[in-house]
């Protein structure tokens, strides 16, 4: 009997470690991923900023332009 419940008790023990160290390593791979869509988002916005600044750029020199043809 006492050999039964010794290899229930393993068998326990190592199904809660098993759960125990995938939940260590799914919350370091969230955290992983989190750090990257941070990033990402990062690079987003940054890449929203130098559009607005292309399209800025592109009216005035369209105004330029046009004034330019107005002229001749």
């Amino acid at each position: 009997m006492t050999q039964e419940i010794a290899t229930a008790a393993i068998s326990a023990a190592s199904s809660v470690v098993i759960a125990v160290v995938a939940l260590i390593l799914n919350y370091r791979g969230f955290t992983s991923l989190d750090n990257r869509m941070l990033r990402l988002e990062q690079r987003m916005d940054t890449f929203q900023h130098d559009l607005t600044e292309f399209y800025k750029s592109q009216g005035e020199l369209d105004k330029r332009i046009t004034r330019l043809e107005d002229k001749k």
